[in-house]
């Protein structure tokens, strides 16, 4: 069965000097020379459900899932041109309650407050021909609240992203990365065919759907390592561990 690699962004924008995680920044030029690269390679960029279809009936050979996480206007404006210039597809995690706002949950840790994208530029983004999913209703540690108000995060969010865009939502992704057995079950009971996980490796047919491994893509590494990320089994056996782990808990 074939491996699917699933990256992880966050932000495609220049890096503001006083930063103190970098490594969350692509550069608009970085990121056009890894789709440039993985284009060369014969590689091309899909969306969560183009992805998980490809996958499950043995056509993923070639795709790479492109997501991105919170919804920033930058993922419109910087990254969105370049995939439609590449002919590449992606999925965009929206956080449905912080729609047309900002970054509420991490400004503070960023030391900037970054636009996200209103109920216009996610048509926009829909329109490109790329896909929405799901990142909770505000962006809370899941596992740290009360079970009935996780539930209500993950199930209204897909809720009031359906409603407000008129298009199925299918997929979600945990909040921080976090989650727990509960958790999990908690995303399964709201309906949601996947979950993206931050636990680094690549999809494998034969994974839980609510538990997928994603390449996180560090604004700070090369593009060499960019590419060793995407190919390499060593990325597999990484996550295999750490999923062990965090279910064990």
């Amino acid at each position: 069965m074939s491996a699917l690699p699933i990256l992880c962004y966050h932000n495609v924008a220049v890096v503001p000097k006083d930063a103190p995680f970098k490594l969350l920044y692509v550069s608009p030029d970085s990121f056009e020379r890894q789709l440039w690269t993985l284009r060369r390679l014969g590689l091309r960029g899909v969306s969560t459900s183009e992805g998980i279809a490809r996958q499950s009936n043995g056509t993923s050979r070639g795709c790479v899932v492109f997501t991105f996480d919170d919804g920033y206007a930058d993922t419109l404006m910087m990254a969105a041109p370049l995939l439609k210039r590449y002919g590449f597809g992606a999925t965009c995690y929206v956080v449905s309650g912080a729609v047309g706002t900002y970054n509420q949950w991490d400004a503070e840790y960023l030391r900037e407050s970054k636009p996200l994208m209103g109920r216009d530029q996610l048509d926009q983004w829909l329109a490109a021909g790329m896909e929405v999913g799901s990142h909770s209703l505000s962006h809370l540690r899941l596992h740290e609240v009360p079970q009935d108000v996780a539930r209500y995060e993950i199930a209204e969010s897909r809720t009031a992203l359906r409603n407000m865009l008129g298009v199925p939502i299918e997929h979600f992704a945990y909040p921080y990365g976090h989650f727990t057995a509960d958790i999990v079950e908690l995303v399964r009971q709201a309906g949601y065919s996947s979950a993206m996980t931050v636990l680094p490796g690549v999809a494998r047919a034969s994974d839980d759907r609510l538990l997928l491994p994603r390449i996180f893509v560090n604004g700070e590494r090369g593009l060499w390592k960019f590419l060793l990320q995407v190919a390499t089994p060593y990325e597999r056996l990484r996550w295999r561990q750490r999923v062990s782990h965090v279910l064990a808990k």
